[in-house]
């Protein structure tokens, strides 16, 4: 694993990892929830580098190590961070096809990419993407967004919503870069998405891949099934885990999960 930074369109410089397996290998970028950080993925991270695949991760503006780096919080902003990072990932791996990985906010981030950039990608992995999802938030919160644009908003998601991962659960629970509270400002932009979800939609027409939890307490599953129906790609793949909570390579048999994200890249790597 080697820790750096790339710089953004505003001159914001954000830290990525990467694992890297070879000049010509397949690459896989990861964008990480909405209170994680590319720490989260770390295992996923080390077994798809294990399998020959060279891995990519960075910190959205206001998260985990970029925590403290907020402004230009915006779709426009982290569809532009991302395209950056992608051609940084071409720079090192020009011969390589690129995959993103999207994971719940990180998912939908990934497909709101799409109403901007096209073109750029081999592959789309979705891991339980909040396109749709279940969170409430409370009356007073929702006002904060609109007349209180500075107020810290508490995520609505309990622990045991992520994983029934023990050891896993004590992790999240411990984690001093989790990110439990929002500014209200953020979660305005994060709704915002919404609005160009079906031109971003309508973009995607490279290969899919969509990956559903049977137990998620985030997002809508049955809501994404119906999105999901409706992309025009015609390399399209659902994979649902019966028994499975949101955090997908969280759970105890998330081995299952990884083998499935490995084998789905190599097969498009090597057609």
């Amino acid at each position: 694993m080697q820790v750096g930074q790339f710089e953004t369109e505003d001159s914001s410089k954000l830290y990525y990892d990467c694992w890297s397996a070879g000049w010509d290998e397949p690459c896989a970028i990861y964008l990480h929830g909405l209170e994680s950080h590319m720490g989260w993925f770390l295992n996923l991270a080390q077994f798809l580098n294990s399998k020959g695949i060279n891995v990519y991760a960075f910190d959205r503006r206001g998260s985990g190590l970029n925590k403290n780096n907020s402004r230009n919080f915006s779709s426009r902003y982290m569809s532009s961070d991302l395209k950056i990072f992608i051609d940084l990932v071409k720079r090192e791996h020009p011969a390589s096809k690129i995959f993103l990985i999207g994971l719940c906010l990180g998912g939908k981030i990934a497909v709101d990419f799409f109403s901007y950039y096209k073109d750029c990608l081999d592959g789309l992995i979705l891991i339980s993407p909040s396109l749709k999802n279940k969170l409430k938030f409370s009356l007073y919160d929702k006002l904060s967004i609109l007349f209180r644009p500075n107020s810290m908003l508490k995520i609505p998601i309990k622990d045991d919503m992520f994983t029934s991962n023990e050891r896993c659960l004590k992790y999240i629970k411990n984690d001093s870069l989790r990110l439990r509270h929002i500014p209200s400002q953020h979660l305005l932009e994060i709704v915002k998405m919404d609005r160009h979800l079906k031109k971003a939609s309508g973009n995607i027409r490279l290969p899919v891949l969509l990956m559903l939890a049977g137990i998620d307490k985030i997002i809508d599953t049955n809501g994404v099934r119906k999105w999901y129906g409706k992309l025009p790609s015609a390399d399209k793949t659902l994979k649902f885990y019966k028994g499975y909570h949101h955090l997908l390579t969280f759970e105890e048999n998330a081995e299952v999960v990884m083998e499935d994200v490995a084998e789905w890249i190599k097969r498009r790597s090597d057609a």
